[in-house]
């Protein structure tokens, strides 16, 4: 995200606060063609029906996974 300008929107879902909306053809560029292939697969997912539900639940997902405002370490990650 940070290398494919969007990385004010994703430091938003992990910080506290606020968590900044993110529109589909934002995470397309974001992601690249390569990983949006791969979760195309992996999920069995239509190019807009992915892109629209990770625009959807990406930003509280990531909130809910760093609840103290940071990225879990590896103890904590193991955990989950």
């Amino acid at each position: 995200f940070q290398q494919n300008g969007q990385g004010d929107k994703a430091d938003s879902w992990v910080a506290r606060g606020e968590n900044k909306s993110i529109a589909p053809s934002e995470l397309e560029q974001a992601l690249g063609e390569e990983r949006i292939g791969w979760l195309m697969k992996e999920t069995g997912m239509s190019r807009d029906e992915l892109l629209q539900g990770l625009s959807q639940n990406l930003p509280q997902l990531v909130d809910q996974l760093t609840p103290e405002g940071r990225l879990p370490n590896d103890d904590e990650a193991r955990r989950w």
